[in-house]
């Protein structure tokens, strides 16, 4: 099974970012799940390859050329795939995943969760979508969702369908066990 992480190539300002970090790709590592990723050397992508590497997992990182002329390719992965743009790189990532986990990060962390989010509810694919909610990182953004949903913009299911949790053993089982909602058209 393949997992891709979207997270940011920042480190972010609290030490537990970089330590939950690590502790998903222990956790991942120890249950034989690959992880997809950007390609970075960079901030939380390179501690959550590095990590996973150092526990003998398999990582395949999706970087544009625009980034790896800028010399954050990272070279210590089990694969890379180089690709020509952000949107070949999302593709990309989506195609070789199974599931999909949102760390901290910025825009494009979220920009490449609401995509395979609003794939999922037009029906593209049945795979689980996921927050790693480090120090309540998502809670707002959770406010956020559910306050679409009590204005009529959004499915009350397309909210509940995103599994949320802080802790990375939770995680996983969920996705494991994860059971697609009914897309939009269904």
């Amino acid at each position: 099974m393949n997992i891709a992480i979207y997270c940011g190539s920042s480190f972010g300002n609290k030490k537990i970012y970089t330590e939950a970090t690590k502790k998903l790709a222990r956790e991942l590592s120890q249950r034989g799940i690959n992880i997809v990723y950007g390609g970075s050397n960079q901030g939380l992508m390179g501690v959550v390859s590095d990590e996973a590497m150092a526990h003998n997992n398999k990582v395949i990182g999706v970087i544009p050329y625009s980034l790896v002329n800028k010399e954050i390719e990272n070279k210590n992965i089990s694969e890379i795939h180089k690709v020509q743009s952000m949107n070949h790189r999302k593709e990309k990532m989506e195609d070789l995943s199974d599931a999909f986990i949102a760390m901290p990060g910025g825009y494009g962390t979220l920009d490449e969760m609401f995509e395979v989010l609003s794939e999922a509810q037009l029906g593209k694919h049945k795979k689980a979508c996921a927050f790693y909610n480090i120090d309540g990182y998502y809670d707002k953004l959770m406010e956020f969702l559910y306050g679409c949903v009590k204005n009529g913009f959004m499915n009350k299911r397309f909210v509940d369908m995103i599994i949320i949790s802080d802790d990375p053993a939770v995680l996983v089982d969920k996705i494991l066990a994860f059971t697609p909602v009914k897309n939009k058209w269904e």
